[in-house]
């Protein structure tokens, strides 16, 4: 037996608008800007494949394996970030600073080979100075094919030492949602990973780039467009606040008890994060309002 529609209950000018959607972020990505930043990040490891196997005399091969939005906190108190070298960069005409990450291994690997050796000795600590300096002329290529694919004054990357690596937590805000380009390398026998990271500025500024011609929008008269706006600032949405999602250890779950504390891997400056419709928007930290939970809104998760 078939039965008929729900009825729909109707609403006043002033009653909330039921509204089952999922906000999308400004930042997020579409899939022809994704297919976009495929095709300039495949212009760039096919000319850094060529440039890197003719300067070191070996098969080098970089491709792409990922690319994600992440707050500038989660880059340095990463476990990796403590196993690469890191190059600070300028980006366009503003110097917006960026950073470019090596698995050390291949930091030694390059020195080797561009100092004639036969590229396999294994070393894990940090580069000397020297050591460094020839570093950077790898990091003078890969930042000259970069700007070369990205085609755009305002994206032009180069080398910017004037921040020692130790210092790169001054670098950006820590909540500054930055973009992450992750490439695999193989240098001859020896596998590892190179990292991009853009400051929001520098992201805004490709994620604009990625757009082809914009288009005319239709004409809405400034009634309906009024009207469209008044019912939709009365729609509800979900919204959460919470710590970001960590790993805990199931023994430590089992053995858990009322009046404990738990104790999670974050540091203490970490913000919660507040979510609207399911989706991130803005770095907060719960308060008391006039004895309700509230929250204390610290900046946008771009």
């Amino acid at each position: 037996m078939q039965t008929g529609p729900d009825p729909v209950t109707p609403h006043t000018d002033e009653s909330p608008i039921p509204l089952h959607a999922r906000l999308i972020a400004p930042a997020a990505l579409s899939e022809q800007q994704r297919l976009t930043l495929h095709s300039l990040c495949l212009l760039f490891t096919r000319a850094v494949n060529a440039n890197m196997t003719r300067w070191l005399g070996v098969p080098f091969t970089a491709s792409l394996a990922g690319v994600e939005r992440i707050p500038f906190y989660e880059i340095i108190h990463s476990p990796e970030a403590e196993t690469r070298h890191v190059t600070t960069l300028a980006v366009g005409p503003a110097s917006q600073p960026a950073l470019l990450q090596f698995d050390i291994p291949l930091v030694y690997l390059f020195v080797e080979l561009l100092l004639g050796g036969p590229g396999g000795t294994p070393l894990r600590r940090e580069p000397t100075e020297i050591e460094g300096s020839i570093v950077c002329g790898v990091v003078d290529l890969i930042c000259r094919d970069l700007s070369t694919a990205l085609s755009s004054p305002e994206l032009e990357i180069r080398n910017d030492a004037s921040l020692p690596a130790r210092s790169i937590d001054r670098l950006m805000p820590t909540v500054d949602s930055t973009l992450s380009l992750t490439f695999d390398l193989v240098c001859g026998t020896q596998r590892g990973r190179m990292a991009l990271t853009l400051s929001s500025e520098s992201a805004k500024v490709l994620i604009r780039s990625l757009d082809g011609p914009p288009q005319t929008a239709r004409q809405v008269s400034p009634e309906m467009r009024n009207g469209l706006l008044a019912r939709l600032q009365r729609t509800l949405h979900l919204a959460t606040l919470q710590l970001p999602s960590v790993k805990i250890p199931l023994r430590v779950i089992h053995n858990l008890q009322p009046g404990q504390v738990l104790t999670f891997d974050l540091f203490e400056d970490t913000p919660a994060i507040f979510s609207v419709g399911g989706r991130p928007a803005f770095y907060s930290s719960p308060v008391d309002a006039q004895s309700r939970r509230g929250a204390y809104i610290a900046a946008p998760m771009e």
